[in-house]
């Protein structure tokens, strides 16, 4: 298990930028956490393994729904 504490403060901060409804904000600090979470995987970290007691798949899914739930998807054109 890797213990950083980077990533769970910075999930939490997100979770109260959105409440804020402070969009753009929002999109920059989960990019910025979609990069960390990044790192992991192309360090060799494996879905399963635990980061800051959290597998990381379940990091990457939490911050997934986050951005698709607030809307931050970019329209996809035909």
């Amino acid at each position: 298990m890797k213990k950083t504490n980077v990533i769970t403060p910075l999930w939490l901060k997100c979770q109260e930028i959105l409440k804020t409804g402070d969009l753009e904000l929002a999109d920059n600090k989960l990019m910025e956490l979609v990069w960390k979470l990044a790192d992991y995987s192309m360090t060799g970290f494996k879905d399963a393994d635990v980061i800051e007691g959290v597998k990381l798949e379940t990091w990457k899914e939490r911050v997934w729904f986050a951005i698709e739930n607030a809307g931050l998807l970019p329209e996809l054109n035909d």
